[in-house]
């Protein structure tokens, strides 16, 4: 998902996700989310900084501390996601880099690339912790191996 956001945005939806979808309220180490997602934890460490910034989670210290979300996965994008770790400003930039690039001024991609970053920009803010978290359970029930969360971004023919 490079193309869409930095390996910290994947981290804070699959931990998310993955909070989301525990049925206790008790906090969750920094160690298992890793665990559980095959991602590394120092890196995941500084994600959830982040995360408890913007008022995603509450960490909590000392002995059993660790996670909590504090926000209804229901009500959180994947748009608000990139947000909370500043990564929205990259839908702006034109899609060949060139430093001047708008409806008056576009590049060879802007009026197809426009469609494009809309359709992918609705779906972000569509998309819900929630939904990935059902989405998850369903198939972990079905007897999927789950391997790395992967988000489907619809084409510009769906």
């Amino acid at each position: 998902m490079a193309l869409l956001y930095a390996k910290p945005v994947e981290y804070a939806i699959r931990a998310l996700t993955y909070l989301a979808g525990k049925e206790t309220d008790r906090s969750t180490s920094v160690i298992e989310i890793a665990e559980h997602e095959n991602i590394s934890s120092h890196h995941l460490s500084k994600v959830m900084k982040a995360l408890a910034r913007g008022k995603y989670v509450r960490a909590l210290r000392g002995p059993g501390g660790g996670y909590q979300l504090l926000v209804n996965p229901k009500e959180v994008t994947l748009w608000d996601i990139m947000g909370c770790l500043s990564a929205q400003e990259g839908f702006s930039e034109c899609a060949i880099g060139w430093a001047e690039c708008s409806d008056e001024n576009p590049c060879p991609l802007h009026t197809r690339w426009m469609a494009v970053r809309q359709n992918i920009e609705t779906y972000l803010k569509d998309c819900t912790i929630s939904d990935l978290a059902l989405a998850t359970e369903m198939k972990e029930g079905a007897g999927f191996n789950r391997g790395p969360l992967q988000i489907r971004v619809p084409s510009a023919k769906d």
